[in-house]
């Protein structure tokens, strides 16, 4: 048994192999700033990422490089990568950066390819963007992103309910359903909360913080601030362990029960992502990428493994398609997935059919756009 298993891996490995990246962008600001953050911490402006975002970002695109994308000179073929991104100033940025990593040689060449093709149409400011067209990119931060057209954006953004408005009902009803109200309330009564509750009053010296006030947004971000902080090498908060595995729990609550429990949710942010990876696996392309958020995700994690895992800056969620298999890892860490019975070694075909069930013929009827 054991030599048909290796002789199978053996097979699988000479087999031509190309992979789907959904990659989180690099690492920022907290999303909001405390009191003590602006006194003492972010005093400096930050431009879309930090330096160690873009740095980030950088190192993964020279982890993903494989012979299969380059010519003979060192150079990326353009034509062997796929390039998605969302046109958030944050996801542009990064995947600038990654691209800037994978192909050392002729970055300019690609990314001025890719914009050209892929942004051109949703520019709001031509001046700005006829800057990015011309850049070297020698400096990635020094160019304004925040210019592109964000709306029906359902392959990035079809889990907010700006662009999927018949998303805030459905919210509504998860935020005040007995399981969602039992659970946070559980969550309020713990002890841990103290630890949350003096991080609070430490951020926010001039106010009255109230424990029975804190929510579990609030939680949500505090999270968010701590590891922003510590990623950038602050030291405040620095919660306890008990704390930071409370706060942990609260934002996998929220983000795989709040927002990716129910089948409207799913088919409202999965449906052209999915559709997208379904295409991928029959392109000719080595290397298919995707550059989004936690959010994007969040939302493909929540159906294809019961784990619920967080998602640090930079995640990598990768479909590695050897032959007819498909096998997927995060943070190169391999999943057993529920795609098939096996859980690890599913074919394009039982990973497609899988995929469909969270696909809507329509998704921005499906929305209400």
């Amino acid at each position: 048994m054991l030599k048909v298993i290796l002789t199978s891996c053996i097979i699988l490995v000479t087999l031509s192999q190309k992979s789907i990246l959904i990659l989180r962008h690099g690492a920022r600001d907290p999303d909001v700033w405390t009191e003590y953050d602006k006194l003492y911490l972010w005093t400096d402006p930050i431009n879309i990422l930090t330096q160690k975002g873009v740095d980030q970002l950088i190192e993964v695109g020279r982890y993903q490089q494989r012979q299969s994308i380059f010519d003979s000179q060192g150079n990326c073929i353009y034509e062997l990568l796929e390039i998605q991104s969302s046109k958030t100033a944050r996801c542009t940025s990064s995947t600038v950066c990654f691209i800037i990593g994978l192909c050392p040689k002729n970055y300019k060449q690609i990314l001025h390819r890719f914009f050209s093709e892929y942004y051109s149409q949703r520019a709001l400011n031509q001046r700005k963007f006829e800057e990015i067209l011309s850049s070297d990119f020698k400096d990635p931060l020094s160019l304004d992103y925040d210019i592109f057209d964000k709306s029906g954006d359902l392959m990035f953004l079809g889990h907010k309910t700006e662009q999927c408005p018949n998303l805030k009902p459905i919210n509504k009803n998860v935020q005040n359903s007995k399981t969602y109200k039992n659970k946070e309330k559980e969550f309020l009564l713990m002890d841990q909360l103290n630890g949350v509750y003096d991080i609070m009053v430490k951020a926010y010296p001039s106010q009255q913080i109230k424990k029975s006030s804190i929510t579990l947004s609030d939680i949500d971000d505090i999270y968010d601030d701590t590891f922003c902080n510590q990623f950038q090498g602050f030291h405040f908060p620095n919660p306890s362990q008990s704390t930071s595995t409370y706060m942990e729990d609260v934002v996998k609550f929220l983000k795989y029960f709040g927002k990716n429990s129910e089948m409207f949710q799913h088919q409202a942010a999965l449906t052209e992502p999915f559709k997208w990876i379904i295409s991928q696996f029959y392109s000719q392309e080595s290397l298919s990428i995707y550059v989004g958020t936690e959010s994007n995700q969040f939302a493909m994690l929540s159906v294809l493994i019961d784990e619920q895992y967080l998602t640090p800056f930079a995640s990598e969620l990768e479909f590695i398609i050897k032959g007819n298999i498909v096998f997927i890892y995060f943070n190169k860490a391999q999943l057993k997935t529920k795609i098939c019975d096996n859980g690890y070694y599913c074919t394009i075909d039982q990973t497609t059919q899988f995929m469909y069930q969270y696909i809507v013929n329509d998704v921005k009827q499906h929305c209400g756009i």
